[in-house]
């Protein structure tokens, strides 16, 4: 029953995931990123990608990671295969 519970719930208290959220409305904010932004710049990335590669356009997550000096773009894409150099557009 506390298995069922945890995996309806998850593992994390429900504080530190209060947390892990508030800080990326935080981050957002301070990016000064609308969701519209935010779907933009995923097709932005997902258009040059497919230029070079064929990728799986349901899988992809794009987010902002926040460091102590630093807020990095991670983007996560899966790859089905890389186009040989003569099927690459431009």
């Amino acid at each position: 029953m506390l298995k069922a519970i945890k995996r309806f719930f998850g593992d994390r208290p429900s504080g530190q995931e209060a947390k892990k959220r508030m800080q990326f409305v935080l981050m957002h904010d301070r990016l000064d990123l609308t969701p519209d932004m935010m779907e933009a710049l995923k097709n932005d990335i997902l258009t040059v990608l497919s230029r070079y590669m064929e990728i799986d356009t349901d899988t992809i997550k794009v987010d902002f990671e926040q460091g102590k000096e630093y807020t990095a773009l991670v983007s996560n894409v899966q790859v089905k295969r890389v186009h040989r150099r003569t099927e690459c557009t431009r």
